[in-house]
Formats: structure tokens, C-alpha cells, sequence
């Protein structure tokens, strides 16, 4: 939901909100491959469900940024949802129900992925074409502003703190893998404890896990 203390990208989704009418909003920037950070005034629910599709590999988020076009879920508990290891480790108390997750690329030929901007509602009330359209051209200007934003260097600012290259860095040392074995060795032990591997490394390098929890098949 939209904070006072938001990002822009934020403060433009709360300007257009009365036009689609969502309940939750979260933006977040791809890092890498397998990172993407939320920007400050994410809702928080949606936040840690992406944060779960990373931990898992699945997700509308993640179809989203692979077809390169919005992944629309009318209902997210209804049985033929494709995503059932994600919303079986999702919080029971996730309220949201009908999603659209549209990516954020870069400009022509080669429309990099910059980051993901998702959106949903709190009942079952599917995004209708005329809501997609708006959202996507809500996307494109978002787009344009994280790419401003990272050439000036202030994107970061406005980035939720990430432990996660810290936890893997110590993970490739202690077990002596490469970052692929040791990010699916997290991704196991995440899945295992029903956490996200976000929640994992942030309470390792705060000292309230022990890392010897977390070296899974060493």
C-alpha cells in the first residue's frame, strides 16, 4: 500500500490506483537473475510473496519477467492455479486473490528486464483488458524512471536492504560450492523451515540463526 515515505515509483502507482483500484502495490528492481529488491513503500504481503517466488522459482512475477508480458491470476486460490508448491508455502494468511504482475523493461531491441511491478486485489475481482492497458502503460513510465533513476545512481536509495549476497558469499566458503550449489542448498533449507531465502540470510548475518542450521547436505 502506498507510505508517505514511498519511492517515486510508488507515489506514481498511488496517482494512478484510483484508475485500476487495487488494495496492495509492490515494485521491485532486478538485481540479477535471481534477485529482485522491493522499493521502499512496497506493500509488505506482496513483497514477501515475491520473496517466495524466488525461493521457489515460481510465480506469476517470475512468468512475468521470462514471456515479457503481464501474467494475470483472476483467483490465486482456485484449483487449476499453475503455482501450487508457491501457494502451498505461502503464509495461510495471505489475503490477496486476484493479481496482475507486469515487468518493467528497458527500451528497443533488447527490452532488459529492470524490474517487476505487481499489483492485487484483495477479493476475487479478475484485471479487466481495460485495467491491463492501463498498467501497462503504468509499467512503461516506470520503467523510464528506473532507468533515469539508475543512470543518476540514486535508485539504490530507495532499495530494501539485501543480505542475501553476504549469506551466499559465507555458504561458498564454509561448504566450499559455487554460488548456484550454495543459492539451491539455501533454497532447500528456505523451503524446508516454510521461509524465504531473503528471511533466511537476514536473520543469519543478525546472529539469530546460526549458520551451521543452514549448511543442508554438506
Amino acid at each position: 500500500m502506498h507510505s508517505s515515505a514511498a519511492s517515486p515509483e510508488l507515489d506514481l502507482c498511488a496517482a494512478v490506483e484510483p484508475v485500476v483500484g487495487w488494495d496492495r502495490v509492490a515494485v521491485a528492481v532486478v538485481v540479477d537473475p535471481e534477485r529482485r529488491l522491493p522499493l521502499v513503500g512496497s506493500d509488505l504481503a506482496l513483497q514477501r510473496f515475491n520473496n517466495f517466488q524466488e525461493s521457489l522459482v515460481q510465480g506469476p512475477c517470475r512468468d512475468a519477467l521470462q514471456c515479457g508480458g503481464p501474467v494475470l491470476v483472476d483467483d490465486l486460490r482456485a484449483e487449476d492455479t499453475p503455482w501450487q508448491l508457491l501457494l502451498s508455502s505461502a503464509p495461510r494468511d495471505f489475503p490477496v486473490r486476484s493479481t496482475a504482475s507486469l515487468p518493467l523493461l528497458g527500451p528497443a531491441p533488447d527490452r532488459v528486464p529492470l524490474g517487476v511491478l505487481s499489483v492485487g486485489r484483495d477479493r476475487v475481482a479478475p484485471f479487466t483488458l481495460t485495467d491491463v492497458q492501463v498498467l501497462q502503460r503504468l509499467a512503461d513510465v516506470l520503467a523510464r524512471l528506473l532507468l533515469a533513476r539508475s543512470s543518476r545512481g540514486d535508485l539504490l536509495a530507495d532499495v530494501a536492504p539485501d543480505e542475501l549476497p553476504v549469506l551466499l558469499g559465507m555458504l561458498r566458503v564454509r561448504l566450499d560450492v559455487d554460488e548456484a550449489v550454495a543459492l539451491a542448498r539455501l533454497r532447500g533449507y528456505a523451503f524446508a523451515e516454510g521461509t524465504t531465502i531473503q528471511e533466511v540470510a537476514a536473520d543469519v548475518v543478525a546472529g539469530r540463526l546460526d549458520l551451521d542450521e543452514v549448511d543442508l547436505g554438506r
